[in-house]
């Protein structure tokens, strides 16, 4: 018998044994038909378009004339990311860029409003992770076919994980019966019509139990938390608030106000915060008592050893209450302009690591015994040159500077050095 004459039900049960392998998957494709038909439904799982103009409608044509033809794979896909981040991508080709955004303003429609685009969106009836990119155009603008679709998409009982980036009076009632959604990130999202919260009936499907949302991002969407807050905590929502697990916030300029003050009063679970911030005075801006139940607190801070940031952060944690519960401190600083311009990325992370400062850290979480359950300490640096190499002899050199300026601390958390950017990164325009 010849690989081509195997039943169907043997292929299918060996694909399904190594369906996480996806090399594997990929090299028995190639045996045969039978076997290409079973792996492409485990490897077709992932559709992205987010490039600029005339590449992401180069895409959308090509994505489209091949789905028309294998309709029967949407269903499949787990992940799907639609639209470009253009301001993001200004870096890269600033005369594509304001091409691309002056199309997009002349038309007043994202590049995702398009009925191929619609098409991918209604057909992929079993997607986990979604990110729609709306390029700033408001959604008053769109179709009633593109609006419709939209919902349902987010809507959908498959979804997870939902992003929505660079959007107008997105209509965040729709989120209020989204009852799976695990994961939800707000990013650059504005308002500039005050929508009313009973916009958009929320139709509980017969669904008298609750979902949990366990993360929350929001990155220039301050604006839009107390209108989130009143929808989540309504009796009406099907997705609750009050159990949310982990809370990401930029604090940079003006934002994050809203969100340091509303959310936590709403959820009071949280176990995870993460924020960046520019400024030691946005350190204000939260207060950790609000915070009962944290477990891991990750701060990314811009450095300038003339602000001490170090210092800053030390009076910051001060404030937490008593008997703290904190177990991970984890703590990047972004080097945004080098102090000195001839200064190797290197030099630069040893100097830090040698601040006498570092011991104005120790004595605060060591003395008095508030953070007996701190265990454990991560330090990230962004040099300016983000290539910077970590060697192991600089691993090492950096770790011997803080034994030298905080022994106690060092023993107690035995903290671990990296070179990285934090996840913000990516929504900032620079």
């Amino acid at each position: 018998m010849s690989l081509d004459q195997l039943p169907l039900e043997l292929v299918t049960l060996i694909v399904d044994t190594f369906r996480d392998d996806r090399e594997f998957l990929k090299t028995i494709s190639l045996v045969s038909r039978p076997f290409l038909n079973a792996c492409r439904t485990h490897l077709f799982t992932t559709l992205r378009i987010h490039s600029l103009n005339p590449s992401f409608n180069y895409k959308c044509s090509a994505w489209s004339k091949f789905l028309r033809t294998s309709s029967a794979l949407l269903p499949y896909l787990r992940v799907l990311e639609l639209g470009p981040p253009i301001f993001r991508l200004r870096a890269r080709n600033p005369a594509l860029c304001s091409k691309h955004w002056t199309a997009t303003l002349r038309r007043g429609l994202p590049s995702i409003h398009d009925d191929r685009i619609e098409f991918i969106m209604a057909g992929a009836t079993n997607v986990h992770t979604v990110t729609l990119r709306f390029e700033f155009q408001s959604w008053r603008n769109f179709s009633l076919s593109f609006q419709r679709t939209v919902i349902n998409l987010v809507r959908r009982e498959s979804v997870s994980s939902i992003s929505i980036e660079d959007a107008v009076d997105f209509p965040l009632h729709a989120l209020g019966i989204c009852r799976r959604l695990r994961d939800l990130s707000l990013i650059s999202v504005n308002r500039r019509e005050q929508l009313n919260i009973e916009e958009g009936p929320i139709d509980r499907q017969g669904h008298a139990r609750r979902g949990h949302l366990q993360s929350l991002t929001l990155f220039a969407s301050d604006e839009c938390v107390e209108h989130l807050v009143r929808i989540l905590t309504s009796p009406r929502s099907t997705l609750d608030l009050s159990r949310l697990q982990m809370l990401s916030v930029n604090t940079t300029g003006t934002d994050g106000r809203n969100a340091l003050k509303r959310i936590p009063a709403s959820a009071r679970s949280i176990t995870t915060l993460e924020l960046r911030l520019s400024d030691q005075k946005e350190y204000d801006l939260c207060d950790l008592n609000l915070f009962p139940n944290l477990r891991t607190l990750f701060i990314s801070a811009s450095y300038n050893r003339l602000r001490r940031p170090i210092v800053a952060l030390s009076h910051f944690l001060s404030r937490s209450p008593s008997r703290s519960t904190l177990e991970e401190l984890k703590i990047l600083f972004r080097q945004d302009v080098p102090e000195f311009e001839e200064e190797k990325s290197s030099q630069e992370l040893t100097r830090i690591c040698t601040n006498r400062d570092w011991r104005v850290l120790e004595q605060k979480l060591t003395l008095h015994n508030q953070f007996s359950s701190l265990r454990k300490m991560i330090l990230v640096f962004r040099p300016k040159d983000v290539t910077t190499f970590m060697s192991e002899y600089l691993r090492l050199s950096l770790h011997l500077s803080l034994v030298e300026v905080m022994p106690k601390l060092y023993a107690l958390t035995s903290p671990t050095i990296e070179v990285n950017d934090d996840r913000f990164e990516q929504y900032t325009q620079d």
